[in-house]
């Protein structure tokens, strides 16, 4: 019996010294040791670290909200001990990001940091899920606490992470509800703003990673023909090969997936080819697997000018995959004159921009942000309000494909939402000088 003992003993004191020596950011839970992320649930969840249902390459972490789970229901990374080091929160540097899969969006999901060995030091912070049943990254930001919670205090030690989905709601109210998450990390210094869809090449603080394959050469540059529009430049060499290419999104691609649902399946680029009748593919792929992608082609109907060609991935290219909704479109790829090589068509130059899901509405837009413009709040419940420095002339509602459902003229500082349908929408709003400006928004 005492020998039984000594082995369970010494078995506790090489796990809690596992945690302690090598239990750290950023978690990927691709160590495969048992209890070695110590993952621990509280109020009513289940955690489990399973494969990656979609790339089997990948581990993730699977969390149950189950039926009878509390308002405060949550799971801890690291067990008793926490972190090997603690998060190295400094003025300037407050985030951390996880990747969330949630069956809804609009989901309120909570991080919490602690010193593992004072429960009392804490500082807590949420956001919201915004897509349902696919990846999303979201960004933690230590700087905005949760009401009611401590503030960051760069004086103290946070070396423990607990994650709490669908915080404030109990799995009584929700029904059990199952999340997946992976990838914890620290983002030093203040987040860029991650690419994403609509490309605009408009965003000097926007990386947009593009990315030459096969014999091609980008850039993005200035329109020619309007000094106040940024565009992508795309030389397709005469060495290029047939399946030359360029990919929008470098190795991470887009913050959010592309919404494919049934009935919305097309994206649009505006497109200035040399040639009418150029075949241009478009491929989105899962950026953390590239096996996972569904590609399509449009053809240019005129040379030398500026046209929007349509993309419908519910119709795709002749030996590739169909379209699944189940899977993740993250990341992007344009081929022009796609099946001809450099050698066959000589050196040819290509222009594009506003990479959309749905269909373009040909209106330029300006940054919010950047023009003194805040839509709040967000979520919104019955009212939208636009704070903004110049009186706003006119202001539409289009939902995730670019369908305009009600126009306000005259709109003012406040919009009725109330009708909407829970989801993501988008409002475009026209001021008094003109100025056209969309930004994305929540609808509880």
């Amino acid at each position: 019996m005492k020998k039984k003992l000594l082995i369970v003993s010494l078995s506790m004191l090489f796990t809690a010294y596992c945690f302690a020596q090598t239990v750290d950011l950023p978690v990927d839970f691709e160590n495969t040791t048992p209890n070695f992320y110590g993952l621990t649930d509280f109020g009513g969840t289940a955690s489990s670290i399973i494969v990656d249902p979609v790339n089997p390459t990948n581990h993730v972490a699977k969390t149950i909200k189950t039926a009878t789970a509390e308002t405060w229901a949550g799971t801890t990374v690291g067990g008793t001990v926490g972190f090997a080091n603690p998060v190295p929160f400094a003025v300037g540097s407050t985030c951390m990001r996880v990747k969330i899969w949630s069956p809804t969006v609009g989901t309120p999901v909570r991080l919490k940091v602690e010193d593992a060995s004072n429960a009392t030091i804490s500082v807590e912070t949420e956001t919201l899920t915004t897509v349902a049943a696919a990846w999303d990254t979201l960004i933690f930001n230590f700087s905005n606490q949760a009401p009611g919670t401590a503030p960051l205090n760069f004086s103290n030690t946070y070396n423990k992470a607990s994650i709490f989905f669908n915080f404030g709601t109990t799995g009584a109210q929700a029904g059990e509800q199952t999340y997946y998450w992976d990838d914890m990390a620290f983002i030093q210094g203040t987040p860029g703003t991650a690419v994403d869809l609509p490309v605009t090449f408009e965003n000097p603080s926007v990386d947009y990673g593009l990315t030459d394959f096969g014999g091609n050469v980008s850039q993005i540059m200035v329109d020619p023909n309007n000094l106040n529009n940024h565009i992508a430049k795309t030389i397709k060499t005469a060495t290029a090969e047939t399946w030359a290419g360029t990919t929008v999104g470098g190795t991470i691609g887009f913050a959010n997936p592309v919404p494919f649902a049934p009935g919305s399946t097309t994206m649009s680029v505006k497109v200035q080819s040399p040639a009418t009748g150029t075949h241009v593919r478009l491929k989105v792929e899962d950026a953390s697997n590239a096996t996972i992608s569904v590609e399509t082609e449009a053809i240019t109907t005129v040379a030398m000018v500026w046209e929007t060609l349509v993309f419908d991935f519910s119709n795709q290219a002749p030996g590739t995959a169909p379209i699944n909704f189940a899977n993740t479109y993250n990341k992007a790829s344009i081929f022009f004159n796609f099946g001809t090589s450099g050698a066959q068509a000589g050196e040819q130059t290509y222009y594009w921009d506003d990479m959309y899901f749905g269909i373009y509405t040909g209106v330029k837009d300006v940054n919010p942000a950047e023009n003194n413009v805040t839509v709040y709040p967000d979520p919104a419940d019955d009212y939208l309000y636009i704070r903004s420095n110049t009186a706003i002339s006119k202001a539409a509602i289009y939902n995730v494909v670019g369908v305009q459902l009600t126009e306000y003229v005259n709109a003012g500082q406040r919009v009725n939402v109330s009708a909407l349908k829970t989801g993501v929408y988008f409002i475009r709003f026209t001021n008094i000088t003109g100025q056209t400006m969309t930004t994305r928004f929540f609808k509880k």
